[in-house]
């Protein structure tokens, strides 16, 4: 069975790295999971942040990629009530104590976060949770099994428009938020490159 992996919102905001994610989970290297609370949030930051004529227009289209996330993940959601119980039992930062216990209660094996520090390891341990930036779950990922990871890579540029209709253009522009991973993955290719030359 594969491991569970909840994500923050604040992973799932860029768009690129959050098709990434979730191209890797569709894939069957994980389940993920994430929260009603995770959800709005990323909702009203993708509103927010739009670069839309209008609110109402952003606002339809930060609904429509949630939407499409819970119609592609339907399983992933923990509800509230099988975490809100559990918000004043988590010693992490009060702000984000929702996140790790919508994430022991989805029986996550890792949270993916770029807040690494308000989920301080004695918060999190005691419930079995490991959490890593999403660089460093990227890494991991890339170190278990390479070739499948590339394999999706290929497979989401397909799908794009240039610049990022390659794998090296989906790395490229991941490689701020992601740079160990990127250079890698771009390493692996230089290699495999040189070998079929």
């Amino acid at each position: 069975m594969a491991f569970v992996a909840f994500l923050d919102a604040c992973v799932l905001y860029p768009a690129t790295l959050r098709d990434v994610l979730l191209s890797i989970a569709e894939s069957g290297v994980c389940q993920i999971r994430w929260s009603p609370d995770v959800l709005e949030e990323l909702e009203r930051n993708l509103a927010r942040r739009a670069n839309a004529p209008s609110e109402s227009v952003a606002a339809h289209g930060a609904r429509y990629t949630v939407t499409l996330m819970q119609e592609a993940f339907p399983e992933g959601m923990v509800e509230r009530e099988a975490y809100q119980n559990l918000i004043d039992a988590m010693t992490n930062d009060p702000g984000d104590r929702h996140v790790l216990a919508a994430a022991v209660a989805g029986r996550a094996d890792v949270l993916v976060t770029f807040n690494t520090r308000d989920f301080p390891h004695a918060s999190c341990v005691l419930y079995g949770v490991d959490v890593q930036d999403p660089d460093t779950f990227l890494v991991h990922q890339f170190g278990l099994i390479p070739d499948r990871i590339m394999d999706v890579l290929r497979s989401l540029s397909e799908e794009r428009k240039p610049p990022m209709d390659t794998p090296e253009g989906i790395l490229r522009a991941l490689s701020k938020v992601t740079p160990r991973f990127c250079a890698l993955a771009l390493e692996h290719l230089s290699r495999r490159a040189t070998a079929n030359d």
